[in-house]
């Protein structure tokens, strides 16, 4: 069993609304660090790219990552050279992870060769940092899809494999996240993927279930914020009170 802080450990507390502003991500990061103070530390924030540059400042002298989403975020459409320039100044401001979204029209369309060749060009801008590829399993749906769409993502280079990007399909499900596990724990022992669970996470409960569901095919010391993230807005202030 997991106690509610190690849950925390795990969470990027995240903010991606339309309406956020300097003044609003100031006070999204001022709660981060309070949850800190508190015991309740979170792995790493997750903002819009636009605001890395103020993260990164903020949180320069803690322990807690600065990731954004990126590569035009939530759909992922768009010429590439634009979805790369975005994620490159990101990278410039000092964040320390990007979450992408996978392709899903070359996914559609059976364009493997791009779906992994896009991956790898992102994965390529930033060698040393990492990398989470969204799948968007709410919208893959079937269990052939999702674990398709995670060998790509894999291929292509990803760090990380992530449900759901919470916008515009449904979020994490456990049926998804038991596929995404079954695919990392085939890979050699020299290659290990980490897992991010995300879309529809709220509770201590919600969060043991998928904890359970990892740890059944990755084993225990998987669950660590190194290889193991839960994307969440509400999560951490659900632990705090309940």
């Amino acid at each position: 069993m997991w106690t509610k802080k190690e849950v925390c450990g795990l969470v990027d507390l995240t903010s991606l609304n339309a309406y956020d502003s300097v003044k609003s991500i100031d006070q999204f990061l001022d709660q981060a660090l309070s949850y800190k103070t508190k015991g309740f530390q979170v792995a790493a924030i997750c903002l819009y790219p636009n605001f890395a540059a103020q993260a990164v400042n903020t949180l320069q002298n803690t322990s807690i990552k600065t990731a954004v989403v990126a590569g035009n975020f939530p759909n992922s459409q768009g010429f590439l050279s634009t979805k790369l320039n975005e994620c490159e100044l990101a990278l410039e401001a000092g964040v320390d992870e990007v979450d992408i979204v996978l392709n899903l029209g070359a996914f559609d369309d059976g364009d493997y060769d791009h779906v992994v060749n896009e991956v790898k060009a992102f994965k390529g801008l930033m060698p040393n940092k990492c990398l989470k590829v969204i799948l968007e399993t709410g919208y893959l749906k079937t269990s052939d899809r999702i674990k398709l769409a995670s060998e790509l993502a894999i291929e292509g280079g990803a760090d990380f494999i992530k449900t759901s990007t919470g916008k515009e399909f449904p979020g994490a499900t456990f049926e998804a996240v038991d596929v995404m596990a079954k695919v990392i724990s085939k890979l050699s022992p020299s290659h290990t993927v980490g897992l991010k669970i995300s879309g529809g996470v709220r509770t201590y409960d919600d969060a043991l279930r998928y904890l359970e569901v990892v740890e059944k095919h990755l084993g225990g010391a998987f669950i660590t914020p190194e290889l193991l993230r839960i994307g969440a807005s509400s999560l951490v202030t659900n632990l705090m009170n309940d």
